[in-house]
């Protein structure tokens, strides 16, 4: 038998189980969305409006973990809806202090209200909350003003819903917050490379399943295990 074919193979091996521990290590956690479905999950306003993040208490009464990723979006009949800002797993029979972002400006978040999972954000928004930093004020901040310019398609009115709320709760005047939102748009436009026109027209509904982004990432691991094996057989002359 070929010794480096066999060399091959074990490392093959060893990379496929490990992967497999992986996978189901980052999958045995139930989706928030599937849980609150099921009735294990509770989720509740924590703070009050004007608060940059926010926050929200998840209660998990499953037996399994839950988890929560960055852009789940959460709606409410009686707040404001908000898109989650960190990446987090609750444990069984627990509640967990989660970071939000506001994700409807005309709307004034309501401590005590009740949220309801509903899918994910869209890829813009996403990205915005990757790149921010929940933990740092002026960071979260502009990351939020910019979430704000994407889903109002630039045009926030600072002086309804949250913005005021914002205003009163950083002790600043609307004025200030009115430049802080035009330096967020420009922001947007410089990020995604779009005019102000685009960003009018950007359609901020769009959202991703979790099917869909676990089908990309298996995707994406196969492309890298098939790289992997090429390597190999470079470096083996098989």
């Amino acid at each position: 038998m070929n010794f480096r074919a066999v060399i091959l193979l074990v490392i093959i091996l060893i990379f496929a189980v490990g992967f497999g521990l992986m996978s189901f290590t980052s999958y045995d956690a139930t989706p928030l969305n599937n849980a609150y479905q099921s009735g294990k999950v509770n989720i509740t306003q924590n703070t009050e409006a004007g608060t940059i993040p926010h926050q929200v208490i998840i209660n998990n009464t499953d037996t399994k973990p839950v988890s929560v990723e960055k852009g789940d979006v959460l709606v409410s009949n009686s707040s404001q809806d908000l898109v989650i800002a960190e990446n987090k797993k609750i444990a069984p029979n627990s509640s967990e202090t989660v970071n939000a972002y506001c994700f409807e400006p005309q709307q004034k978040a309501s401590p005590g209200a009740k949220l309801v999972p509903n899918n994910q954000s869209s890829n813009m928004v996403k990205k915005v909350i990757e790149d921010s930093d929940p933990s740092n004020q002026q960071n979260a901040t502009q990351a939020q003003l910019q979430i704000w310019t994407l889903v109002s398609g630039g045009n926030v009115d600072v002086y309804t819903g949250e913005a005021p709320a914002v205003v009163e709760k950083g002790n600043i005047y609307y004025y200030q917050l009115s430049q802080n939102l035009t330096n967020a748009k420009n922001d947007v436009m410089t990020k995604f490379n779009i005019t102000a026109d685009q960003i009018r027209n950007i359609n901020i509904t769009a959202i991703q399943n979790n099917t869909g982004d676990i089908s990309n990432w298996f995707g994406g691991l196969m492309d890298w295990l098939n790289g992997f094996i090429e390597w190999i057989k470079n470096l083996t002359g098989i």
